[in-house]
């Protein structure tokens, strides 16, 4: 059984949902649910190792025992269960959509591409749960424990993680590759708004470090959309990437700060820019540490005057240039730094 092939109901031929499992009606028009129940129970404890898609849409239930099966494809939408066991289940691609799950118990449970659209999960377990894939589009987290859960490339587009608890990065970590931490980027515009949600979840957790890599993912994932609607400003936003990465690396600033000391140097020497204030009209070339020193004091505005720009607009201008950029940068690291671990 699959989910593309279940039965139609034929209670009704009006009826446009399927049959429950083991049964020949849908949920609204099964006459006897305790009864059914009962043999749901039974085909629980035979059930085979082989996958077996089940239709339980719109079943309400508590206590069942779906652990260690193997359901990959079944349909739980819209269900109600409470008190349910789904410890070390397949439930790969599942149909999880509008469904209420509380108390349920989805440890060690692969989920792989499982959809939890508009789910709402309370005093649920998902530890050390595979949801790589998964999409949780406004579900409702609600003392969800996601303690060792696997989030890599989900979906938690307008989701309410307030109630999610032991979420951090790592959750986010590809498995089968350690430098993968992501959650689904396929669509910048839902990814951009995922980070930021997930970002003020860290926050308010404490988890700065873990914050500021979703608030840099944030960002990231604007300046792709910036690239794809050819947005003016994906420039500015991937300058402020390389420069600081979004104010959230401060190194980045420092080698940022040092290049553009050195690019000012070579273009100083090539255009023999700086003389000395007492020989101003001195022929032969500055050399390249001279030149790369006359940079530093500029970029850092000390101005010891003992080098000077030659008295021409152009290399005058340069030289203002760099001396404009240098507290610039001395700002952008100032406050880049307080960002990234004051807080903290």
């Amino acid at each position: 059984m699959s989910t593309a092939h279940f039965k139609s109901c034929t209670f009704a031929a009006g009826c446009a949902e399927s049959a429950l499992s083991y049964s020949e009606y849908c949920w609204s028009h099964l006459v006897d649910s305790e009864r059914w129940l009962t043999v749901l129970v039974d085909a629980l404890k035979d059930m085979p190792a082989d996958p077996v898609a089940l239709n339980l849409k719109k079943v309400e239930a508590r206590g069942l025992d779906f652990s260690h099966l193997n359901l990959r494809g079944s349909s739980f939408s819209q269900a109600h269960l409470s008190d349910t066991l789904f410890v070390g289940s397949d439930l790969g691609s599942a149909d999880m959509i509008g469904a209420r799950f509380h108390g349920c118990d989805f440890v060690g449970g692969d989920m792989k591409n499982s959809n939890f659209t508009r789910a709402a999960l309370n005093h649920c377990s998902f530890s050390y749960a595979d949801l790589r894939g998964a999409y949780f589009v406004e579900a409702q987290f609600k003392e969800v424990d996601l303690m060792g859960a696997i989030l890599y490339d989900a979906v938690l587009w307008n989701s309410d993680l307030s109630g999610a608890k032991h979420l951090k990065k790592r959750n986010f970590i590809d498995p089968d590759d350690p430098h993968k931490c992501a959650l689904s980027e396929t669509n910048t515009i839902l990814a951009y708004e995922s980070y930021r949600l997930l970002k003020h979840h860290l926050y308010d957790k404490g988890l700065y470090e873990d914050g500021s890599w979703a608030a840099y993912r944030e960002l990231t994932m604007e300046r792709r959309h910036f690239f794809k609607t050819r947005d003016a400003r994906y420039f500015p936003s991937l300058m402020m990437d390389l420069v600081s990465g979004y104010t959230e690396k401060p190194n980045r600033v420092i080698l940022s700060a040092f290049l553009i000391v050195l690019a000012f140097g070579v273009a100083y020497y090539l255009l023999n820019v700086p003389v000395p204030s007492a020989d101003m009209a001195r022929a032969t070339r500055t050399g390249f540490l001279e030149c790369f020193y006359f940079s530093f004091i500029t970029f850092t505005t000390v101005g010891y005057g003992d080098l000077i720009p030659r008295p021409v607009a152009g290399f005058q201008l340069l030289a203002c240039v760099e001396a404009f950029s240098g507290p610039f940068m001395a700002g952008l690291y100032v406050f880049t730094l307080t960002r990234r671990y004051a807080a903290s």
